[in-house]
């Protein structure tokens, strides 16, 4: 099996357990959000940390890094907060279509913070994203509106953490920015407890466990899969995860899709298949 090959096996692999967690989380409704966000980076914290001490590497990364380090926890965190609760409001493959409007928000905050260029391509990438996502998530300016929105302005913040990533780069190991992040993440969440926990029966602490493992090992499976192959060979496959979502939603939850959704999900892909492709061009 060649590397590409590998590469894109593996990116298959973290969209089925990214689309696997929120049908976990749909299916845990006596659960509190912030308690279903702590096990989801709770779990990543003890693996990261057991790789980082058997390597000897740096838990907190180096000081000229750390304010990069914290601004895609800040970030990354309240992205995850507000997809888990459009998760639990939405239908999964309604928020899995938002979620994927993050690459989208790279280009502008990437031309914001790294003063990368925007082209013609890229602003007609943007009006179709936007279409998109506005058909998903079909503006009635109520409180019904509340989760769509909230799954927008995840994908911004999602975004904005790939933004940090990109910045931090190869400075840090990937498991010191998967452990600073788990560790500041799983700390915000205890606060919460005092105002609202819930002991877990055996079932739901199972499917907690399994939450945090699926996210772990999906976290672990995209960044592997970046690191065998150039991201724009294989980051069109990550949008795999929207079909496992609406499969998974259908067979676990009996959730369909309305045609806007539908509509609003190939105008995101579309537009995503644009820019993987003028990507692809301009590295020729």
């Amino acid at each position: 099996m060649n590397k590409k090959t590998r590469s894109i096996l593996l990116m298959l692999f973290s969209a089925f357990t990214f689309s696997s967690m929120q049908i976990i989380v749909k299916l845990l409704p006596d659960i509190p959000l912030m308690e279903k966000v702590f096990f989801r980076n709770f779990i990543s914290l003890v693996i990261s940390y057991i790789i980082l001490k058997k390597n000897n590497l740096s838990y907190f990364g180096n000081k000229e890094n750390r304010k990069y380090l914290f601004l895609r926890y800040l970030f990354g965190f309240t992205g995850i907060v507000l997809f888990f609760y459009a998760t639990t409001q939405m239908l999964a493959a309604d928020a899995a279509i938002l979620n994927k409007l993050s690459p989208v928000f790279v280009i502008i905050l990437a031309h914001c913070f790294l003063k990368e260029k925007v082209n013609k391509t890229k602003i007609i990438v943007l009006i179709i994203s936007i279409l998109g996502s506005l058909l998903v998530i079909k503006p009635q300016f109520n409180s019904s509106m509340l989760p769509a929105a909230a799954g927008f302005v995840s994908a911004v913040l999602s975004g904005a953490a790939y933004v940090f990533i990109t910045k931090i780069g190869t400075n840090e190991s990937i498991y010191t920015t998967v452990f600073y992040f788990s560790l500041l993440s799983s700390l915000s969440c205890i606060p919460f407890f005092a105002v609202n926990f819930v002991i877990p029966n055996l079932y739901e602490l199972f499917m907690l466990i399994s939450l945090g493992i699926l996210a772990a090992f999906g976290q672990i499976a995209l960044t592997s899969a970046y690191n065998g192959c150039e991201a724009s060979e294989v980051s069109i496959y990550d949008y795999s995860n929207i079909i496992f979502s609406s499969l998974l939603g259908y067979l676990f939850l009996s959730e369909i899709p309305d045609i806007f959704s539908i509509m609003g999900g190939f105008l995101i892909l579309s537009a995503s298949v644009i820019l993987y492709i003028q990507t692809k061009k301009n590295r020729n």
